[in-house]
């Protein structure tokens, strides 16, 4: 079946790619002019691709025409201003659903990539469930819940909406300080280290995409996609050390210290243009007691997994950050 991918030069879109050429579907890509292309360089001979962005609904509508199905993976993880969310999240995914509806005769699926962000914060002993109230704690988790409503209500073909938690993997910019502090062997505890989290690795994000792609199964569900161990922030940081042979000196950094270091950078992201993750609503989400959910939806529904092991997924991101210049 052919698919349209958007989102394909970014981080988990790209990963997409990678598998949906290795099981021989025909794709499609909706790419900006402007969009990276380093991750995607090997793909682009065989793939159709269509330039336009999810702003404008024309090139989106002519992208959608013959498709079978869609993968929307665009969408915007930092912002200078709070609105641009809800722009690209939100109004680019409006584009997208307008064009699966128009095209709904050939349109077989459409899977929407959103994120653990949209629901509430969770530890192990209670985990966040599919069915549960969203309760976001930062507009970027908002904007994917929003998004996530209007593909529940609008979407006149069968959707899946996928919700992976903190993703990790090679390609990731946001973990890499994690990894340069601790090659310079330095861990550093925010807040103790506490904070309870689901992780996964990137490869299983797309191939739980795969499982669901034109899966009846799948149709008008809601899944959590994670690896079904969480951990602590600092038991990743060990396994990190572990994995690199280094022996890292924990620093433990108190959440008021970052206070200040957050309102800096977004000031500087402001006179720059160029967004940062850190910032006081994403420490907002780091001060929750944890970002854990249940995958029992998904094993139960597909049979699927996240089987990728943390050493394992930590040994290919480092091998790959190594072989790239990037550690």
């Amino acid at each position: 079946m052919k698919v349209l991918l958007t989102g394909a030069s970014g981080f988990v879109g790209s990963h997409l790619l990678d598998q949906l050429c290795a099981a021989g579907h025909p794709v499609r890509l909706l790419l900006r002019k402007t969009s990276p292309t380093r991750f995607i360089e090997t793909h682009l001979p065989g793939a159709e691709v269509r330039y336009g962005s999810l702003a404008d609904p024309g090139p989106v509508q002519e992208a959608m025409r013959g498709a079978d199905c869609v993968i929307h993976c665009a969408g915007k993880t930092k912002a200078v201003r709070p609105a641009e969310y809800d722009a690209v999240n939100l109004e680019g995914t409006r584009n997208v659903v307008r064009a699966v509806n128009a095209e709904k005769a050939t349109v077989k699926h459409l899977i929407h990539i959103s994120s653990l962000a949209a629901n509430h914060p969770a530890g192990a002993d209670a985990p966040a469930l599919e069915t549960d109230a969203p309760r976001p704690l930062s507009e970027y988790g908002r904007s994917k819940l929003r998004a996530e409503e209007l593909v529940r209500a609008s979407c006149q073909a069968p959707f899946t909406i996928l919700r992976p938690s903190a993703v990790y993997g090679p390609r990731d910019a946001d973990f890499l300080p994690v990894f340069k502090a601790v090659r310079r062997r330095v861990m550093p505890l925010i807040g103790g280290g506490r904070m309870q989290l689901s992780l996964v690795y990137v490869g299983d994000v797309a191939a739980a995409a795969l499982r669901c792609l034109g899966n009846p199964q799948a149709y008008r569900k809601t899944y959590h996609v994670a690896s079904p161990e969480p951990c602590a922030t600092r038991d990743f940081l060990r396994e990190i050390a572990a994995v690199m042979n280094v022996r890292a000196v924990p620093v433990f950094i108190p959440f008021p210290l970052l206070y200040p270091v957050a309102l800096g950078r977004e000031l500087l992201a402001r006179a720059t243009g160029k967004p940062n993750i850190l910032t006081r609503q994403k420490l907002r989400e780091m001060k929750a007691p944890g970002w854990v959910c249940s995958t029992d939806l998904i094993r139960r529904d597909l049979q699927f997994t996240a089987g990728t092991r943390l050493s394992e997924g930590i040994a290919r991101t480092i091998t790959w950050y190594e072989q790239n210049g990037w550690l």
